[in-house]
């Protein structure tokens, strides 16, 4: 548990991209059940318990440091292969579907703190659903736990801070 605390937070800080991908190798090998170092049971909880699939989004997301380099590299897909995994998917899809209902309201929020006309001549989003764009069904069933999620951040405004939400998604479970 510690060790995979250890690499959660590794990944999550400030790497260059072969320490990124040495990272990544290190993780999948302790969560991938067929590995021969899979660490079982507590190795998953241990990467759930430190926020390991919200992580993985936030990495994915990123262009924090030399996200190029990580792409060309293998570090990228190493990281969704990962947040794939059987035992982590469920939970990586939840917050994934969480930071895209948030990520939509703040928009929309923004768009209606300046109206709906933009000025360019253009419409965003579909009229019939009030300018949310679901990727999947799942996001719509999720979108109470993210509307919990954003009534936390009242008051907040429309600007919303990756940073922040990515904290506030490490707690997510599936």
């Amino acid at each position: 548990a510690k060790r995979i605390q250890e690499l959660v937070t590794a990944i999550e800080g400030s790497q260059s991209p072969s320490e990124r991908k040495e990272t990544a190798v290190s993780l999948k090998a302790l969560l991938d059940t067929s590995s021969e170092t899979y660490g079982g049971d507590a190795a998953v909880e241990a990467a759930l318990a430190a926020g390991l699939p919200s992580v993985l989004r936030y990495r994915l997301d990123s262009m924090d440091g030399d996200w190029m380099a990580e792409a060309k590299n293998g570090a990228m897909d190493l990281m969704d292969e990962i947040a794939r995994l059987p035992n982590l998917v469920k939970t990586f899809d939840e917050v994934t579907d969480i930071k895209n209902i948030m990520v939509n309201a703040a928009i929309e929020e923004q768009h209606g703190a300046h109206g709906d006309d933009d000025g360019h001549g253009h419409s965003h989003g579909n009229s019939n659903s009030g300018g949310r764009v679901y990727k999947s069904r799942r996001a719509a069933v999720n979108q109470s736990q993210a509307t919990a999620h954003q009534q936390s951040r009242a008051g907040a405004g429309a600007e919303i801070s990756f940073a922040d939400l990515h904290q506030e998604l490490k707690d997510v479970r599936k």
